[in-house]
């Protein structure tokens, strides 16, 4: 018989164009919320990277303070009082906050946000947050997290989805994830 088309009358009469438009308004609605959460959830994500990182920064500091303050402390360094003092004064910096510790930054594209970690540069007087590497790609519309393949482009998995909620509570908790991107790895 071949395919004829068949009008949209005939092939549901239980809905009119109004219920059949109506439909399709609510799923853009729908889309376009979690659009708008997943803007929200990138932003969360680089929050809670930045306070991954920032305590494992104090926790480092914390073992090298004591570690070079000992003379028998087993490292190669040895006793090293100037190592013990430059970590207390870190120490000190973050505690009141002017520590210009490494940060995370929500950049938009056309299809994906980018999550580029931020290092504070002093090189040449430059004193500014410069970009160092992609931590992650996150899809604009679906909010699936992608490890980075390269500074551009996400590798071809999906690591996580934030539209489920187990996996989202999972990656916004700074104890979870790793500043380094170790969570991205296939699971």
């Amino acid at each position: 018989m071949g395919n004829k088309f068949i009008p949209f009358e005939f092939v549901s009469p239980t809905y009119s164009l109004f219920h059949f438009k109506l439909m399709v308004a609510s799923y853009i609605t729908a889309q376009q919320e979690i659009a708008d959460r997943v803007s929200t959830w990138a932003d969360q994500l680089a929050e809670s990277l930045t306070e991954n990182y920032r305590r494992y920064h104090i926790k480092q500091l914390t073992i090298n303070s004591v570690r070079f303050a000992k003379k028998d402390n087993g490292s190669v360094l040895g006793y090293r009082p100037d190592l013990s003092d430059y970590a207390n004064q870190q120490l000190a910096e973050i505690e009141n906050g002017t520590a210009k510790l490494m940060k995370f930054k929500v950049y938009t594209g056309k299809k994906y946000y980018k999550i580029v970690q931020q290092e504070f540069d002093t090189f040449r007087d430059r004193n500014e947050y410069r970009d160092g590497s992609v931590n992650c790609f996150i899809d604009k519309k679906t909010g699936e997290v992608y490890k980075p393949a390269s500074w551009k482009a996400p590798a071809k998995h999906v690591r996580y989805d934030m539209r489920i909620i187990q996996q989202r509570e999972y990656l916004l908790n700074p104890d979870n994830i790793d500043w380094a991107g170790g969570y991205l790895y296939m699971r």
